[in-house]
């Protein structure tokens, strides 16, 4: 009885000690997939600080994640994470389709950087580059290929408390601050053979593009007093930039 019991105790031992490797494995996978990956879709620079995940429970969070800009533009960064949770389900990853029940993003803040053209921006020029490199089948497969081939399936993408920072010249400088509307997307890559690496982050970005684009086309009620300590000439101008947004929310609706 004794030996079965010791025995037993050797392999609960055992299998904590696996749950903990394989947690740092998982983890350690994502983080290196993030970085190493993700800049050959979105042709920006991708750092991560961790990956803390339980192999157990599939319950995990990311921290310190930062997405810089394209190339032709100065702000330090286009999106940055100080942490988010994610749950999935464990056993998944050893098969062709992750299964990731919810993704939720709190307080993450954008900067939105445009020239005179509000259009062309930093955050439309990272989703360009996603919409190229998934139209480029060859290349997309080669990445797909060096991640395992495996495709995505997140049940729940919720982003809350955002902020978009907005940056243009003719604000001399000075940043706005606009809240972002929460974004939340369902079923992303439900279907039976679920979403490419390059797909799932193209929808999330088309997500990210048109909330930004509406908050910030819809914000002159918002900024005014921000605005104050602006010339008046850069306020015709801004106000110019705005009403392009709203105008092109409008005919996309």
């Amino acid at each position: 009885m004794k030996k079965l019991v010791s025995i037993f105790a050797v392999l609960v031992v055992v299998g904590v000690v696996l749950l903990f490797v394989s947690s740092k494995i998982i983890g350690s996978g994502i983080k290196a997939g993030v970085e190493t990956f993700g800049p050959e879709v979105t042709q920006t620079t991708i750092n991560l600080d961790s990956v803390e995940l339980s192999a157990f429970s599939g319950a995990g969070s990311i921290k310190g994640l930062v997405v810089g800009n394209p190339e032709g533009f100065n702000t330090p960064h286009a999106i940055k994470l100080d942490g988010f949770s994610m749950k999935l389900q464990p056993m998944s990853v050893l098969s062709d389709k992750i299964v990731i029940n919810e993704i939720i993003i709190d307080a993450p803040e954008f900067i939105f950087e445009s020239g005179l053209n509000p259009t062309n921006s930093n955050i439309s020029a990272i989703l360009a580059n996603i919409e190229a490199f998934t139209g480029e089948s060859e290349a997309e497969a080669e990445v797909e290929e060096e991640v395992s081939s495996k495709n995505v399936q997140i049940d729940l993408l919720r982003i809350t408390g955002g902020k978009v920072k907005v940056s243009n010249k003719l604000l001399g400088g000075q940043a706005l601050m606009i809240p972002l509307p929460d974004i939340e997307l369902k079923d992303i890559g439900a279907d039976d053979d679920g979403s490419t690496f390059g797909e799932t982050m193209k929808i999330v970005f088309q997500a990210i593009n048109q909330g930004i684009v509406s908050s910030v086309g819809q914000s002159g009620s918002v900024i005014g007093d921000q605005l104050k300590n602006i010339g008046e000439g850069s306020q015709k101008g801004l106000g110019g930039l705005l009403k392009g947004l709203k105008d092109k929310v409008d005919g996309d609706n």
